[in-house]
């Protein structure tokens, strides 16, 4: 099940959104093998370029001089401080092409997605990268090391892709987890002998999930 939208926010300084010649500019000079496919040219919220990643096609929107895309909310942080959602920074965003509408929770496409994301984050007055299906806001270095792990095989990165939250009662809660798995984790208050605790379990589990699909029946599984 998909709740929310697949996409990801580049997050600058304001007055430092890049324009297409920064992204052109980046692309030919980092390797990553990243084109630009498609020019989207006009002075609105489209105002930008579609990129080429592995036969895959993914829309950069919001670049400069156009206008800026909205920004995303903030709920969970990862290597940010609590100020950094400040009113004053401006927006663009990265989503799967028109052609891929049908498939972006697919882990191949989240995952180029992911990559192209990365290539990105050197592009000057870089704040926060934000992953909307979970609400989440990570510093640029914490993204690219993150995402780069999972796509060399490692652990799901839950810690920035899903938020994990103690809930009133005290169990833990996921947020975004859904999208990948079309199910939510949590962990129940007798379970919770710390938050540390908590979150290795949750982490866990989601990394299960995503792998090997959802739960459809009871299973026993053995934690750390």
């Amino acid at each position: 099940m998909e709740s929310v939208a697949a996409r990801i926010s580049l997050l600058f300084e304001a007055g430092r959104r890049p324009g297409i010649d920064d992204v052109r500019t980046l692309l030919s000079q980092d390797g990553s093998g990243l084109i630009i496919s498609h020019v989207h040219s006009g002075m609105d919220a489209r105002h930008g370029v579609e990129l080429l990643a592995q036969g895959l096609a993914f829309d950069l929107t919001g670049l400069a001089p156009g206008m800026a895309d909205a920004m995303p909310p903030c709920l969970h942080r990862f290597d940010l401080s609590d100020g950094c959602d400040r009113a004053d920074l401006e927006a663009i965003t990265l989503q799967p092409g028109h052609h891929l509408s049908g498939g972006t929770t697919m882990k191949p496409v989240v995952q180029t997605m992911m990559n192209v994301a990365g290539a990105l984050c050197p592009l000057d007055g870089l704040v926060a990268v934000a992953w909307h299906p979970a609400s989440s806001w990570l510093s640029p270095a914490y993204f690219a090391s993150m995402t780069r792990n999972w796509l060399e095989g490692g652990i799901f990165p839950a810690r920035g892709l899903v938020g994990l939250e103690l809930s009133a009662d005290g169990g833990l809660q996921s947020e975004g987890a859904a999208f990948f798995t079309g199910q939510e984790v949590r962990v129940e208050p007798e379970l919770v002998e710390s938050t540390a605790s908590a979150t290795k379990i949750a982490v866990r589990l989601i990394d299960h999930l995503v792998e090997n699909g959802p739960f459809e029946a009871v299973e026993q599984m053995v934690g750390p």
